[in-house]
């Protein structure tokens, strides 16, 4: 089969090449895929500086159909449409397996960078981390869950947003889209600000509720939400972002005893105002990735319309021309940049 490989450690060395088919082994199913996401981790794994292990078959974000099973596996048959978690190999021992937050075992390899994952024509799973697609939902838009998924853990698992509440989500990609929808949905005050090369997402995520700001400077940007809450400052602040002027502008616009979401990824070492959380009693919380319900709050909250995918999906690329298909994501081209298997007829 073919897929598009990260064949040695390093900037680069990716290639769509054959590789053998998979076969399920026991309490495993072997997927025919249907699309694979591209996502920021995946830029970083190209470019070498996120850990991976080579060779190894890229892509965390997948949608596909069953194509077969393996032995043990007694919930899921062939042809079902299915999405699955990331977390491929975990101890299951641990303290963080036995409370749920495997994404934090020490033993854990997700598929895309620790083992094989979707950019592939097939890929495997165990059956723990698999979940069936609602019938309204098609797979294109599936493909989209996992990031889905990251915005019902931020907004869903340490936060109570209410409709009295201003919302702030500064980086308007993917997850900071679906975190706004999230908190549009909940009566929120929500503002959405990005900069000037964002205005297309940001428009987008207008037409759905928000109040949005577009500004390369975060003093102006600070200005302008504290003028939209009318001088009283935001109650939750999600950063999608990982921009150190962002994180410096949203800290700076809380309330009083306000909550910072962290979501998006940033540099190791970043400038700012550590006196603001002492001496505003602010709330910090850490959102990384997801947990088990995250992914089945995504997959109702799709079906039910309550998220609002195909918008999102600007590009669709076959994995032979992965290339372009980055160089279209890393352009701003696309929100939600798809690929999918040549010839394929799912």
């Amino acid at each position: 089969m073919k897929a598009i490989v990260k064949k040695a450690p390093g900037e680069g060395h990716v290639e769509y090449m054959d590789v053998p088919e998979p076969t399920p082994g026991a309490n495993e199913v072997k997927i025919k895929v249907a699309y694979a996401g591209l996502c920021g981790t995946d830029f970083s794994i190209i470019k070498g500086t996120f850990p991976s292990n080579p060779p190894v078959i890229l892509g965390h974000e997948y949608s596909g159909v069953i194509e077969s099973v393996g032995a043990g596996v007694t919930d899921f048959k062939k042809g079902d449409r299915v999405i699955s978690e990331t977390a491929q190999v975990i101890c299951g021992r641990c303290e963080r397996c036995l409370s749920g937050r495997y994404l934090m075992c020490t033993k854990r390899l997700s598929i895309g960078y620790g083992v094989n994952g979707g950019m592939a024509e097939y890929i495997i799973v165990r059956q723990e981390i698999l979940h069936r697609v609602p019938d309204n939902v098609a797979l294109d838009e599936a493909a989209v869950s996992e990031p889905a998924a990251c915005a019902c853990h931020a907004v869903l698992d340490h936060v109570h947003v209410k409709p009295t509440h201003n919302v702030l989500v500064i980086g308007p990609g993917t997850i900071g889209q679906l975190v706004a929808q999230l908190a549009i949905v909940t009566g929120a005050n929500v503002i959405v600000c990005g900069t000037e090369s964002d205005k297309k997402r940001l428009e987008l995520i207008q037409s759905m509720g928000a109040t949005t700001i577009a500004s390369n400077d975060k003093d102006d940007m600070l200005k302008r939400i504290m003028e939209l809450t009318d001088n009283k400052g935001i109650d939750i602040f999600f950063d999608c972002s990982g921009a150190t002027d962002a994180i410096n502008c949203g800290l700076n616009s809380l309330k009083p005893r306000g909550a910072l979401v962290a979501v998006g990824l940033s540099k190791p070492n970043i400038d700012f105002d550590y006196n603001l959380i002492p001496m505003k009693e602010l709330q910090v919380f850490g959102s990384y990735a997801h947990i088990n319900m995250s992914w089945a709050n995504a997959l109702a909250l799709m079906g039910k319309g309550r998220f609002n995918i195909k918008p999102l999906i600007e590009l669709k690329f076959p994995f032979s021309k992965w290339e372009e298909a980055l160089d279209s994501a890393l352009s701003g081209k696309g929100i939600k940049v798809l690929l999918y298997p040549d010839g394929s007829t799912l």
